[in-house]
């Protein structure tokens, strides 16, 4: 009865006498009892047909070569499912911000200039291009700095783009700080929307304690106001909410009022929330104290959500797939490239020239091209990151839960190591043991 177990095999206790037993790249996850789970782990099935049942959900190979083998398949179904999502084309009008935000990761980058008309129509000229090229289906997403700013300038360099891409037929998505969203919704209402992306920073207290205009006033009520008229018009919105040890007591004060001005109401279409954590990407802008960790981060908030049930219609963590386990009664794909760099994300700024990700945007050393004047890439940059995946990080390929990282940010990898061919690990298994429990 010899068999090879699979590296990716995972077991999380449930209580003294049930397991789940999982893996990760199959797809598989099973309930065992305490007898069955020592068997397992000892590779010592009852007898044939648990080995052929074993063999079948992939928690076990007859050889090496063979989950090698598998890996391949399954990488290969990666790689084709993910070549029919949208490509993400974002542009930055200006690195400008009106906000004076202490963890700004943007802080000194890029130029305060606006983007010109002439390289707006360059960038949606390139959109355009690649999807009739590829086939492929793209959207656009207004970046920055701050796309929203006040003025005669701004006011007009989005809607031109708006025009442009009502003319080609290419959604918009939306990254703002919201302050002055309100006084946009006339020109975003033309464009096909996709989302309008917005950060929170706990109730109106704190929030107005960190994300401030640059003479220190406080910006909560105006983005919820700028929420609210969105909503009407049925934009869907996207919260991401900052959570660390200043914010997090402060959340269900901020889930209440969510609450009662309709938005937790609303449907998943229309309105979704995402944990975050400060971008640790550039500069030591916090206290570290005052950081969570991700796994804590997600362990912290789940206590609050078991004191604090309004929590629950604000935010429920996806605990790297358990929640999707729970909800569709499947685990999703496996995920050997969590990097879009340059794959499924590309930035265009002012300056013409092309960067893989938000996170390298405007920095030095990570530009990837040029779309204006003329198209021109990098093809050693290129090839760099679009080889980025786990079957070519070796770290990764080892790693039981490779297939849920996916090797995380490129970036990170690249400032931490030097190499973007390098892992940013994550608390992958404390984490999907915290969505088990």
């Amino acid at each position: 009865m010899h068999m090879i177990a699979s590296r990716y095999n995972q077991i999380t206790k449930i209580d003294e006498n049930n397991f789940a037993i999982y893996n990760p790249l199959s797809g598989a996850f099973d309930i065992a009892d305490n007898e069955t789970k020592g068997r397992f782990v000892d590779s010592r099935p009852s007898g044939i047909n648990e080995k052929l049942e074993w063999i079948e959900r992939g928690y076990f190979f007859n050889s090496e070569s063979e989950e090698e083998e598998y890996i391949r398949k399954r990488y290969d179904e990666f790689i084709s499912e993910t070549a029919k999502n949208p490509v993400q084309f974002l542009l930055v009008e200006t690195y400008s911000c009106n906000f004076d935000c202490p963890y700004c990761y943007q802080k000194g980058i890029g130029s305060g200039e606006f983007i010109s008309e002439e390289r707006i129509k360059s960038f949606v000229d390139y959109v355009d291009g690649f999807r009739n090229e590829t086939g492929r289906d793209v959207f656009v997403t207004l970046f920055g700095g701050e796309p929203l700013l006040p003025g005669d300038v701004s006011r007009k360099r989005v809607a031109f783009l708006v025009d442009l891409l009502v003319e080609k037929d290419i959604g918009l998505s939306v990254v703002t700080n919201g302050y002055h969203l309100s006084s946009y919704l006339d020109i975003l209402k033309q464009a096909d929307i996709k989302e309008i992306h917005l950060t929170l920073d706990g109730d109106r207290n704190v929030h107005d304690g960190r994300r401030y205009v640059k003479d220190g006033s406080g910006t909560f009520d105006r983005i919820i106001e700028g929420m609210k008229k969105a909503a009407y018009m049925k934009m869907p919105l996207n919260v991401r909410l900052i959570i660390d040890r200043i914010t997090l007591d402060s959340l269900p004060g901020l889930a209440e009022l969510l609450d009662k001005e309709g938005f937790l109401d609303l449907s998943k279409e229309l309105f979704k929330t995402s944990l975050g954590r400060n971008y640790e990407l550039i500069n030591q802008y916090m206290k570290k104290e005052d950081l969570f960790a991700m796994d804590e981060m997600i362990r912290e908030y789940m206590t609050k959500m078991k004191e604090y049930p309004v929590l629950k219609k604000l935010h429920v963590p996806s605990f790297f797939g358990i929640t999707h386990l729970v909800e569709n009664d499947e685990m999703y794909l496996p995920n050997f490239d969590s990097c879009p760099a340059s794959k499924s994300e590309f930035v265009f700024d002012g300056s013409g020239r092309i960067y893989g990700c938000t996170a390298s945007c405007g920095r030095d050393g990570y530009e990837i091209g040029t779309y204006h004047p003329e198209v021109a890439y990098n093809e050693d940059k290129l090839v760099e990151w679009r080889k980025r995946s786990i079957m070519d990080i070796e770290e990764c390929r080892k790693c039981g839960v490779g297939v849920i990282c996916g090797g995380g940010c490129g970036v990170i990898a690249k400032e931490k190591s030097g190499s973007a061919m390098s892992p940013n690990c994550k608390p992958v298994k404390e984490i999907m043991d915290m969505g088990i429990e």
